[in-house]
């Protein structure tokens, strides 16, 4: 992790050289001194506000520093340590300049400095402090650095992890040392290192701070029990909205509230398996048109659908206009015999029937085939009655009267026998006649 750390610096300070320094309004000229707040009686606590760290990455997504800022002071920190690096804790150099406005304690840039040029920034943007790491510099480099820094008017924090680091440190003459207890390369929580390291400071000489991963009140009196002047708390802080109500949670002694959680966390393997078997299931789904139904419900398909709206259409269709051809012809025929009574029957009516026994027996045999087209059988009836008038108006009467019967009956028969049986009704009255005896065997084909 600390050679990607010099990697990354070093370019973003290249970056920053060739665009210049960074715009503020007002350049920060004041100071308020750390080493003060540190030589007071009692432990005094340094707040961190940052968008994450360089163990869990990226944890806020957006947050004001400012109100942050508020909430800490007002719960009792004495200083505030703001990170502006953006690749380890997730901040940029605003978010300095965003608390410096407010804040009038002591406000510590967080940071990876390695040159000259960071160390000019951090007092314009509205540093009182800067971070050194003992382990990314040799103690020629820390010299120099830090008589920059209090020519700036900055105090200077000598950060330190192993016992290589404190010597570089006590050769550089560091004023003040802050006791990193963790590993710098995975940045994990080693607590052991803390008191080891502490015991080898000199007292009189420098000022103590300890920075640890650091979540209770016991692991405070702890420390102050050791002789430390300050302690840093920041990882506490991430996951809570309100940070200020954490810190006063901590220092009265509360412990915040654990979350019930059933679930228990996955191993990176677990996950894989998991989106595998969900991309494969997304694409059979995409792939076969119909799926399984989920419980308590069923689903068609889109032939069974189809098939369902067009018998409901057909019903519809069939029901609807065979009772508006039923009622007109029995209108016309009701009318058309109570007028014309008296007319005197004739032999020849006979042969003119005929034919309209054969034409009305031929769509019966269709409508076996196919029985929703009553209406248009009906209305060859009529036609044929029609046609029949021009020729000879008195035979006519006797074969309407005939032909109305069938027609009520029509809708109501299911079956093709009944439509036959009537049809062949007026069959039976040719023998009547003596002109044609000779036609009597020609019957309708089924």
């Amino acid at each position: 992790m600390l050679k990607k750390i010099q990697i990354f610096k070093a370019l973003d300070t290249e970056i920053k050289k060739y665009k210049g320094p960074s715009t503020v309004k007002h350049p920060y000229r004041d100071h308020k001194s750390l080493k003060e707040v540190l030589e007071q009686s009692g432990i005094s606590i340094i707040a961190e506000i940052s968008g994450g760290n360089p163990m869990r990455g990226k944890v806020r997504q957006s947050f004001r520093p400012s109100t942050h800022a508020k909430s800490l002071l007002e719960s009792g920190a004495k200083a505030l340590s703001v990170a502006t690096d953006c690749f380890l804790y997730a901040s940029t150099d605003k978010h300095l300049t965003e608390v410096r406005g407010i804040a009038k304690c002591p406000l510590l840039r967080r940071d990876f400095i390695f040159e000259e040029y960071q160390v000019e920034e951090s007092k314009i943007l509205g540093a009182d402090a800067i971070f050194l790491t003992a382990a990314l510099l040799e103690t020629d480099r820390i010299k120099s650095l830090q008589s920059l820094a209090l020519a700036k008017n900055l105090d200077v924090v000598v950060e330190v992890a192993d016992e290589s680091d404190l010597e570089r440190a006590m050769e550089a003459d560091a004023q003040i040392i802050c006791v990193v207890g963790r590993d710098l390369d995975t940045w994990e929580l080693s607590w052991e290192k803390v008191p080891k390291l502490i015991k080898k400071i000199p007292q009189k000489k420098c000022l103590k701070m300890v920075e640890a991963g650091i979540s209770r009140l016991q692991q405070v009196k702890e420390i102050e029990s050791m002789g430390v002047n300050g302690v840093i708390i920041g990882d506490a802080f991430l996951d809570e909205f309100y940070p200020g109500k954490r810190l006063a949670q901590l220092l009265a002694g509360i412990e915040p509230a654990k979350k019930s959680s059933n679930k228990t966390p996955k191993s990176p393997r677990a996950l894989a398996a998991t989106e595998t078997a969900k991309g494969k299931s997304s694409k059979s789904q995409a792939s076969s048109p119909s799926h399984r139904p989920s419980k308590g419900i069923k689903e068609t398909s889109m032939v069974e659908t189809e098939t369902v709206k067009k018998s409901v259409s057909d019903e519809k269709k069939s029901t609807a206009p065979k009772k508006a051809a039923a009622k007109k012809p029995a209108a016309k025929a009701a009318s058309k015999p109570a007028a014309k009574k008296a007319a005197p029957k004739k032999k020849p009516a006979s042969t003119t029937a005929k034919p309209v026994a054969k034409k009305t027996a031929k769509p019966a045999a269709k409508k076996t085939v196919a029985p929703k087209k009553a209406a248009p059988t009906k209305k060859v009836t009529a036609k044929t009655t029609k046609a029949a008038k021009p020729t000879v108006k008195k035979a006519t009467k006797p074969a309407a009267k005939k032909t109305v019967a069938p027609k009520k009956a029509a809708p109501k028969a299911k079956t093709t026998k009944t439509v036959v049986k009537k049809a062949a009704a007026p069959k039976k009255a040719a023998p009547k006649t003596k002109a044609t005896p000779t036609r009597k065997p020609c019957r309708p084909k089924k």
